[in-house]
């Protein structure tokens, strides 16, 4: 089994990851990698009290993600991989994760200086970079919120 999605989304565990992602990939475990929500207890602990019989819920920094993510332990799973921001991902994917498909459901940028790309989507000058880094690399990049929602795909072509 190993990975069925990776997505970015800056509130990381919510309703749409629980009830309509987990259930549309038959997840069996959900890992949020952030070393800030590793680092914060209070939390850790309301991402992971969202963990049931059926899924798993764990919260690992980054490198520990990614070395989680190379595991054997990974293959016994069908696994859900949130990143925070674009940022982390772009961490991750410089330490050895790899992904052939992204989701971004949600990215909030405050400073003003952000291009909405949806309504739950505002990029700012270093994610973009982040995503035509992806793109060249041959990733595929979709934005929906849930699974039922049209896939907009981000292409090479989006101007800042």
């Amino acid at each position: 089994m190993g990975i069925v999605l990776v997505r970015v989304d800056d509130r990381l565990v919510h309703g749409q990851i629980i009830e309509a992602w987990a259930p549309f990939y038959e997840a069996t475990c959900i890992i949020v990698a952030s070393d800030e929500a590793k680092k914060n207890r209070i939390q850790r602990t309301a991402i992971e009290s969202c963990s049931s019989n059926a899924l798993a819920i764990k919260v690992l920094g980054i490198e520990e993600a990614v070395r989680y993510a190379a595991s054997e332990a990974m293959n016994k799973e069908r696994i859900i991989v949130i990143f925070s921001a674009l940022k982390e991902l772009a961490q991750a994917y410089n330490k050895g994760f790899k992904a052939a498909h992204v989701n971004i459901g949600n990215i909030h940028h405050h400073d003003g200086r952000v291009r909405m790309i949806t309504p739950s989507v505002y990029i700012d000058k270093e994610d973009e970079g982040v995503l035509q880094k992806f793109l060249k690399l041959g990733i595929e990049l979709d934005i929906r919120a849930v699974p039922s929602d049209r896939k907009i795909e981000y292409a090479v072509s989006s101007k800042q």
